[in-house]
Order: C-alpha cells, then sequence, then structure tokens
C-alpha cells in the first residue's frame, strides 16, 4: 500500500488500541526520551517479476528506462536540495551516492544489456543488476559503507516505482507529531521526514552506522534500532515512549510508567540546559586531569558544525568517504583543497587525518580490487595502501602540502608490524623528498601516528611507540579482532563485548607504553563515547577521546564529575575482573553515583 494511503486510512481511524502494553529492547543509537504517538510504516519494497517481451517492444521498454532514470535524477536531486535547506550540505551529502548510481553508465548499460538478452521487463532487469551490487557490498568489512545497501535498495526501488509509472508519498504529510516506527526506513524516507512532526523513530532493522541513526542523531530526535516485534505487535495510533539511553521502546504504557517518564523528560530538558551552558568550560576531571576532546568526520563540511558548537579539534577525519562519492579518483589537488580547508577552519585545534582505510570494496569499483574469501582479514587499509604506491604517495604529497596551512597530523590505520609502519614511513619520506624537488612548502615537523587496532599492535606498542608521536586506539576493529566477533553481525552480538577485560587491559597496556616511551595516546573508536566506559580510560590515563559531535556534551560533562584517583582505581579493579559483566557493573555503580544524569536517569 502507498505510503499516501496508508496515512488517509489509518490516521482518520480512531482505533482503540488493545488493553495490554509491551516493551521492545533494542539498540539506542541517538540519545534522549520521546512520549507520543505512534505512526506504523511497513515495508515498501516493489515485488518484481521478470516478463518475457517480444522482439519489437525491447527498444520501448529500453526508452522506459532512460525515462524512469531521468525521474529519478530529478526526484533526488530536488530532494537534495530540501535537506540542504534544513540540515545543511553535511546530510544533503548522503544523497551524492544516489545520484552517482543513478548516473553510472556501468549499471545502465549492465541493465539493457540484460534487457536485451533475456527480453525482459526493465523493472525485473534493474532489481536483477542492483541484487548482485547489494550481495557484493555485504561482503566489505567496513561496517558504515557495508550499511550503504540500504543507498543502493532505496535507489532501486526508486527507479522500479518510475520505471512503473507509481507514486509514493513521504513522511513529509504528517501534520502532528508522531514517533515512527518501522521495519526499516530508507535515506529518502528519513530524509523526507517532517522536521517538527517526527518527533522518534523506532525500526526491527539498523545498526549505529545506518541512516537511520545518522540522521536522528544528526537532527538530536531520540531513535532505537535492531527492535524486534515491534511492527507485528505497534498499532498505528499507540501510545509510545521512546527511550534513546536504553534503547527500550514501550508500546501502550501503564500510567506508571507515563508518570515516570514525564518525570525523566522533565529531568532530560533541565540537563540539555545545564549542558549548554557548559560548552565553554574545559573537560577537566574535578582534580585538575584535563581530557582533550575531539571530533570524528568523514566530510569537510562537517568541520565548522563542530567548531561552532563545541570549539574542538578534529581526532579522526576518514578521508575514505572523499573516494567514495565519487566517479573517478581525487587526484593530488582535490585532495589538496579538501585537507587545507580542513586544516584552515579548525584552526587554531588540531585535525587527524588518518589515511585511505579501505579494502575488498566493490563499490570503488575504479580501484579494481579482488575478491576476497575473507575481506575482514584481506588487503584492506594500511596493507592496500602499500600494494597501491601510487594512490599512497599522492595522499601522502596533498596531506603535507596541506600541513602548511594549519595543524595536521597523519595517522595510519591498522598496523600490525614494525616492518609495515617501517615501509609506510618511508613512502612518507619518498612523499616529503618529491615535494622538496618540486619546491612545495609543508610543515617538516608535522605529527605522525598510527591507529592500534589490531591485537598484535596492542602486544607490540613498546616496539611501535619509538616510532611514532602518537597511538589513535581504534577500539570497533580492536574488540572485533580480539574477541572474534563481527560487531555487525546479529549472531555474534553477544560477544563483542567492549567492557571484556582483554580489552581494557589492552587499553591499559597500550597507554603504559605510550607513557614509557613519551607519546600520547587517542581513543577515537565508540567506546570512547559511551559513558560508562569513560572512567576507565581516564582512570589509564588516555589523554584525547574522539566521538562524534553529538556525544560531547555528555561526554564532558561526565569528566568533569569524575575523580582521578577514583578512576584509577576503578580500572585497577576492572583489569582484575573475570567477565564484561562484571566490569560493567563496576562502571555502571560508578557513573550511577558521580553522574546518573548522562545516562538519561
Amino acid at each position: 500500500m502507498p505510503l499516501s494511503s496508508f496515512l488517509t486510512e489509518n490516521l482518520a481511524k480512531n482505533e482503540a488500541p488493545a488493553s495490554a502494553g509491551f516493551s521492545v529492547q533494542g539498540l539506542g543509537v541517538s540519545a534522549g526520551i520521546t512520549i507520543g504517538t505512534a505512526l506504523v510504516v511497513g515495508c515498501d519494497t516493489p515485488t518484481v517479476s521478470e516478463q518475457k517481451l517480444p522482439p519489437d517492444a525491447v527498444a520501448a521498454e529500453i526508452d522506459r528506462l532512460h525515462q524512469a532514470l531521468v525521474q529519478s535524477l530529478a526526484e533526488i536531486e530536488e530532494l537534495k536540495r530540501r535537506v540542504t535547506e534544513v540540515l545543511g550540505e553535511r546530510d544533503a551529502g548522503i544523497f551524492d551516492a544516489h545520484l552517482m548510481i543513478v548516473a553510472d553508465a556501468a549499471i545502465r548499460t549492465e541493465v539493457e544489456a540484460l534487457i536485451r538478452a533475456r527480453s525482459c521487463n526493465a523493472d525485473f532487469a534493474f532489481s536483477h543488476v542492483m541484487r548482485r551490487y547489494t550481495q557484493r557490498l555485504q561482503q566489505v568489512e567496513d561496517a558504515y559503507i557495508r550499511e550503504r545497501q540500504t543507498d543502493l535498495r532505496d535507489v532501486s526501488n526508486r527507479i522500479i516505482r518510475n520505471i512503473r509509472g507509481e507514486s509514493k508519498a513521504d513522511l513529509a504529510h504528517l501534520q502532528e507529531p508522531r514517533i515512527v516506527l518501522a521495519h526499516d526506513l530508507s535515506p529518502s524516507d528519513t530524509a523526507s521526514m517532517h522536521r517538527r512532526n517526527v518527533i522518534g523513530f523506532a525500526t526491527c532493522l539498523g545498526s549505529r552506522t545506518s541512516h537511520t541513526a545518522i540522521m536522528a542523531r544528526s537532527l538530536g530526535v531520540p531513535a532505537v534500532v535492531g527492535a524486534c516485534e515491534l511492527i507485528d505487535r505497534a498499532r498505528n495510533g499507540d501510545a509510545v515512549i521512546l527511550d534513546g539511553y536504553r534503547g527500550v521502546v514501550i508500546v501502550r504504557p501503564t500510567p506508571e510508567e507515563l508518570s515516570e517518564y514525564q518525570d525523566r523528560l522533565r529531568a532530560q530538558e533541565e540537563w540539555f540546559q545545564r549542558v549548554a551552558a557548559e560548552t565553554s568550560l574545559p573537560a577537566e576531571t574535578i582534580d585538575g586531569f584535563r581530557v582533550q576532546l575531539a571530533a570524528n568526520i568523514e566530510l569537510a563540511d562537517e568541520v565548522m558544525t563542530v567548531k561552532r558548537a563545541h570549539g574542538v579539534g578534529i581526532g579522526l577525519f576518514r578521508t575514505e568517504y572523499l573516494f567514495i562519492n565519487r566517479p573517478v579518483l581525487p587526484d593530488e589537488d582535490t585532495q589538496y583543497e579538501a585537507y587545507r580547508r580542513v586544516a584552515e577552519e579548525i584552526h587554531p585545534q588540531s585535525v587527524i587525518i588518518r589515511t585511505l582505510d579501505i579494502g575488498g570494496d566493490k563499490f570503488l569499483s575504479h580501484l579494481s580490487l579482488p575478491s576476497e574469501l575473507n575481506p575482514f582479514l584481506g588487503i584492506r587499509a594500511i596493507r592496500f595502501c602499500l600494494k597501491r604506491p601510487d594512490l599512497f604517495l599522492t595522499q601522502l604529497r596533498a596531506i603535507l602540502r596541506a600541513s602548511a596551512h594549519g595543524k595536521i597530523r597523519v595517522m595510519f590505520p591498522m598496523i600490525a608490524a614494525v616492518e609495515e609502519l617501517r615501509e609506510a614511513l618511508g613512502y612518507l619520506d619518498q612523499a616529503r623528498k618529491e615535494l622538496d624537488a618540486r619546491g612545495v612548502p609543508y610543515n617538516h615537523h608535522m605529527d605522525v601516528g598510527i591507529m592500534i587496532e589490531v591485537p598484535a599492535a596492542a602486544l607490540i606498542a613498546d616496539k611501535l611507540a619509538p616510532l611514532v608521536n602518537f597511538f589513535s586506539i581504534g577500539t570497533n576493529d580492536l574488540i572485533q579482532y580480539s574477541l572474534a566477533a563481527d560487531r555487525s553481525n546479529p549472531s555474534t552480538t553477544y560477544l563483542y563485548q567492549p567492557g571484556h577485560p582483554a580489552i581494557v587491559r589492552m587499553l591499559r597496556d597500550v597507554q603504559s607504553a605510550a607513557f614509557r616511551h613519551g607519546i600520547w595516546v587517542s581513543v577515537c573508536g565508540e567506546v570512547a563515547s559511551e559513558p560508562l566506559l569513560a572512567p576507565l580510560l581516564l582512570g589509564a590515563g588516555i589523554q584525547e577521546l574522539s566521538m562524534s559531535s553529538p556525544s560531547l556534551g555528555r561526554m564532558k560533562r561526565l569528566i568533569r564529575s569524575v575523580r582521578m584517583h577514583e578512576a584509577e582505581e576503578l580500572i585497577a579493579r576492572a583489569v582484575d575482573c573475570s567477565t564484561a559483566a562484571e566490569v560493567l557493573a563496576l562502571c555502571e555503580t560508578y557513573v550511577r553515583r558521580i553522574a546518573p544524569d548522562v545516562l538519561g536517569e
């Protein structure tokens, strides 16, 4: 059923809800609490079947495909314009990939060839080709990139509807505040939502890197994903409480539950006001230990938002997104302009630029990367760069050139051995010599660091430390590789434990090795923004925490509630624990005592 019909039929009904309420546990991906009325949106994937065409109808079918592509391109460009007006260029940038897919000549050629070869209908041919691309994308290791399957499906569904001449209304038709409950939400759905009237999201599917989560955080709207059974049991018009802190959705709450959350909602508003008033205060513990807070970004467009709202530097600039959203590889000048812009705009703060961290990624077809049986352990990140010195040197020259315009640090990802680091440093020296030969200025004393995200690197941190100026611990991969648990695989989610004693010990030992060699340590994975675990990082002596910008205010609030001797005692107890549950219990008791408000309580 088209969404417009759904809204017309269901919002007009004064359907009496079932008497018994229920709650569903999911994953909180955007903090906050909201109370409102449910709008239940079902799955909107078109059903496609193959139809044989007479030979003389094939040309007309290909023409129908072309018209649908032109129409889709116009629709996406208009959608991007609307999102730019409301949220700015950063969030509208998610539709660059959509535009690229629609305009991709290779995809169009494949679809046309299939129509001719099988004399089949255009919607089936397009669906068939896009399904193959989606299956390939599922093999990519990087969780953010793998989640771009949603982009492919969204574009495919749009083009299929346009081939058929079908229309679809969007969530901009909402006339009153609603909490949207859905099996899943496409980028187009989330971007089209009525900004004042969508007060929360909850979906059955999704992850921390899904567009539902990204858009929710950009809008400052509470969101929960992975809330299974929600759609089967909730009804349109139900009263709903959505708790983005705890990842809980309560449908048809009891009067007692409603009263409790109304009190928490009032406390949340007061807390937001206090955090806003503390923006200019330092991230410093009660007893004077200063922590450097920084933001993780993907695009240069995000820098000014970070600087205006938080006044912090950039602890991780993920450069791979310069390569993803374009039909050809960015040359040295293109990269230089992007890095220079970030350095100048964030000044006098610094930016850590991570070299290309990609591999096994079929989305970047122009790189001609080979298919791998296990891309999780294959040619990615620094391994890929060392095998492609042409690309690596181009990026290093661009970073060095930009270092003349601000405080830039460079960082190599996925280092696992001293030999890899020495080879990478050799290419950096070569890039310096090439710029010297051209008479191009750069910072000859630019800091160089590595990511500690492979267990081997954590274990030989004392051997790596003399070669660099800093470490940045990437906890997402470090946890995944240490525990042999894919963080995006629902079957192994229970094994992905950031509080595992082995992880706590590695964090402590890496910091100790760095301290002995006089270098500093940052944490840039999700653990850096997790309030329960942050005291462990402080207790270990970590000097910098880098995270997504919406988490910065809450983390500063927590840091300013900590006493260092208590944090040091906490990590000393944590490393002696046997299980992650024991570690989390210790941390929760401590955080609940010193700063319960950061937990939404």
